[in-house]
């Protein structure tokens, strides 16, 4: 997930003779333990699962924006992927937090290279996916419905923003 996508996709404008990528989306690859949290998807049931989960751990229903990493990409960077920790989102189906995944052993070099990779996937449009506030919205009703999400197991914010 990322914050903004204009930080990734060369919009935000850096006034330097030799810009990079730009500082302030680095911040979206916030490590812990020297691993990042990213979320196995196939197909757009999978996408799905993965907004719901982001969405819940946050205070508000807001946007999403998101790209989608190819795990052949990430061997080619040697960035190594586990599946030894589930999923953190509160109330959401066990089964769901299964799909959680963690890239490894993340050192600078490791960092700049799928920094380097995300920008150039955020300058293509296709690769761009943005999933309005709307949209988040309604998928998390629709999980509520499917009983997919438990409203009496969530975060007390978000739950009291979405009155479950």
């Amino acid at each position: 997930m990322l914050s903004n996508i204009h930080k990734w996709d060369g919009s935000t404008t850096i006034n330097r003779k030799d810009p990079s990528i730009c500082g302030d989306a680095i911040g979206d690859l916030r490590t812990s333990n020297n691993r990042l949290s990213v979320w196995k998807v196939e197909n757009q049931e999978d996408i799905n699962d993965a907004i719901v989960a982001l969405a819940l751990n946050r205070d508000d229903v807001s946007k999403i924006n998101y790209l989608i990493l190819k795990e052949e990409d990430l061997i080619k960077m040697e960035i190594e992927i586990v599946d030894d920790q589930p999923g953190k989102a509160a109330g959401l189906d066990a089964n769901i937090l299964q799909k959680h995944r963690d890239l490894i052993e993340i050192d600078y070099t490791r960092l700049g290279l799928l920094a380097e990779y995300m920008t150039r996937l955020a300058k293509v449009k296709e690769n761009q996916n943005v999933i309005s506030k709307q949209n988040v919205k309604n998928l998390l009703i629709k999980y509520k419905d499917e009983q997919k999400i438990h409203p009496e197991l969530m975060a007390g914010k978000l739950k009291n923003n979405l009155n479950w």
